[in-house]
């Protein structure tokens, strides 16, 4: 068994972040101690383990300026921790397998070759490439093989065997595990306010030790960025039902820079949209209790509409993990929900 001492201090600030995988957090600690990064990588595991926000670690690493490599210091930290850094891009899946295109390929091996904006290094993650095709895998091979001195790569995928071998060759493969029972109660006691070590023991046995399903099992992301989005989407329902523009836009604008937040705010909204549609469409019985908005809008507003904004609503969460600025985010959520016609 790994020990879960970090090998360094840049691992030691790592582990603070990501649960267990001793040996991943090591090997990218050291890459950070050391400054020196390959310009391929591929993170393997099931859903649910965290490729998403090791992604971001190892941009932190590329991108990190701080005194202690990994310390959170720096600027480069921080945006990537708050989501906004202009070096840092996501290419995202399309169409009904959700696939990343060849179009989307040739668009970021464009971007590839342009500078830096603020740090040393771009860093571009093409996340769930397992429904990648192979001519999309081969256009991005081109690119793989002769990075620019600046770019380094992510990709993201449940198994490396979906990629092709001259992919899975020239990048460096991290597979994330489960982890261990002692580890996923440290980090589910410190993520979900109220949370006893009793149930969070039970619940990362049950789920295998995915803190992902442990996460879903328990409720969604644990209690402050849930009780915030819940009021948001309360209030942002309650201008829709009011006919109230410059209240909604103020709603939509309370998400601020917080992406996160702003993810949240549209699952909700999904959510709530969607049961105004079984309202609309007669099916009102197979709801469990539905708030007085949900019922307003399910009356008021076409069963078309509702699934026009539900469709217009995760397109503009998909923009999230492309770096749209969070100002134009909250304005276009406004624009949409403010809409009674979505075609």
């Amino acid at each position: 068994m790994l020990s879960d001492v970090p090998s360094s201090c840049a691992a030691a600030y790592i582990a603070k972040e990501f649960c267990g995988n001793a040996d991943a957090v090591a090997a990218l600690g050291s890459m950070a101690e050391n400054r020196r990064m390959p310009h391929a990588f591929i993170i393997e595991g099931a859903d649910g383990l965290g490729k998403s926000t090791f992604s971001r670690l190892i941009a932190r690493a590329a991108m990190c300026t701080c005194e202690e490599p990994m310390a959170g210091a720096c600027p480069h930290c921080r945006k990537i921790r708050e989501n906004i850094h202009p070096d840092l891009l996501f290419v995202t899946g399309s169409g009904k397998i959700n696939a990343i295109s060849i179009d989307a390929v040739r668009d970021m091996r464009k971007e590839a070759m342009i500078a830096p904006n603020e740090a040393d290094k771009r860093v571009f993650v093409l996340e769930d490439c397992d429904n990648m095709l192979p001519a999309a895998q081969n256009a991005f091979l081109k690119i793989f093989e002769e990075a620019p001195p600046h770019a380094v790569f992510v990709m993201t995928c449940r198994s490396a065997m979906n990629l092709l071998t001259t992919i899975r060759s020239r990048g460096r493969i991290v597979t994330l595990h489960p982890v261990e029972p002692d580890e996923g109660v440290r980090f589910l006691t410190g993520r979900v306010q109220g949370l006893d070590s009793q149930r969070a023991r039970e619940v990362c046995v049950s789920s295998g030790g995915n803190l992902g399903e442990a996460l879903r099992i328990l409720g969604g992301d644990g209690g402050e960025m849930r009780d915030r989005a819940d009021a948001l989407t309360r209030g942002i329902l309650a201008a829709m039902c009011g006919d109230n523009a410059l209240k909604l836009a103020a709603e939509c604008a309370a998400i601020g820079k917080d992406r996160a937040l702003g993810g949240a705010v549209c699952r909700m909204l999904s959510q709530q949209l969607r049961s105004a549609l079984m309202v609309a469409v007669g099916a009102q019985e197979t709801l469990d209790a539905p708030s007085q908005e949900v019922l307003r809008l399910g009356a008021t507003v076409s069963p078309d509409d509702l699934i026009g904004c539900m469709d217009q609503i995760n397109q503009l969460s998909n923009m999230l993990k492309i770096n749209i600025s969070m100002p134009l985010f909250n304005t276009r959520l406004a624009i949409i929900l403010q809409r009674r016609q979505y075609d």
